[in-house]
């Protein structure tokens, strides 16, 4: 009867959060332990170098997760997977001759579920940003904006780019600290897809210069020449 009711428990969920670093090891190095649990570890400490590595080295990986640590870890990480998975970590513009299998991070990133561009998005470096940035879904693209390894250059890029949504031009144009360089508040206005109330809140800030060219520019919207050409008058009765 005891082994009976033993037989019927459940099993407890795997708390990946707070397993000790022997019970990780375990789990990783067991061939049987499937790519949904290894991509839930490699989530979960993308900033582990330790865990990473064990998990690089892991035979059952699957080159979606493989391509998730290489676009969240460093370089370091990047060049082990090279060495160690006789692959070559490459970008979609690479042209690189090698006789090793290429992996190609770019493409792979494309075919990866919602729930993991999210966490890419909020973790990942430079180039996954690049991508993410791009997605039509709001979620994703905006969890790019709350990658704390997001660069000013990269925002002020974005800040330029007429491919990407109005969310992430509104959203970008919401953070002061972004916005007070004057290039980014300048890349907003000059940039059609953002929203005309939000670039109107900039327009006090810009050059004369600028203001000239954008009273008379025929790529953004007619209330931003608008509220220019009156800055431009004040700003010229004003000297006078």
């Amino acid at each position: 009867m005891i082994l009976a009711r033993s037989a019927r428990r459940k099993q407890l969920p795997l708390d990946i959060d707070h397993c000790s670093p022997i019970s990780l090891r375990s789990i990783i190095l067991d061939v049987r332990t499937p790519d949904s649990i290894l991509e839930q570890i490699a989530q979960t400490y993308y900033d582990d170098e330790e865990v990473l590595r064990e998990l690089v080295r892991c035979p059952n990986l699957s080159e979606t997760t493989l391509a998730f640590i290489a676009l969240t870890a460093s370089d370091e990480i990047r060049s082990f997977i090279s060495g160690t998975r006789v692959i070559d970590v490459v970008t979609a513009e690479a042209e690189a001759e090698s006789g090793r299998k290429k992996l190609n991070t770019t493409q792979i990133i494309l075919k990866m579920k919602p729930s993991q561009k999210i966490k890419l998005a909020l973790t990942g470096a430079k180039e996954a940003r690049g991508i993410l940035i791009r997605e039509s879904s709001k979620q994703i693209s905006l969890s790019v904006l709350n990658n704390p390894r997001v660069t000013i250059a990269e925002v002020e890029s974005f800040a330029k780019s007429q491919n990407l949504s109005e969310d992430v031009m509104r959203k970008i144009g919401a953070n002061t600290e972004w916005t007070r360089k004057n290039s980014v508040a300048a890349a907003l206005v000059f940039n059609p897809k953002t929203p005309v109330g939000v670039s109107l809140g900039f327009i006090p800030r810009m050059t004369e210069r600028d203001l000239g060219i954008l009273e008379k520019s025929k790529n953004v919207p007619e209330g931003v020449r608008t509220a220019a050409r009156g800055m431009l008058i004040r700003k010229k009765v004003g000297k006078g």
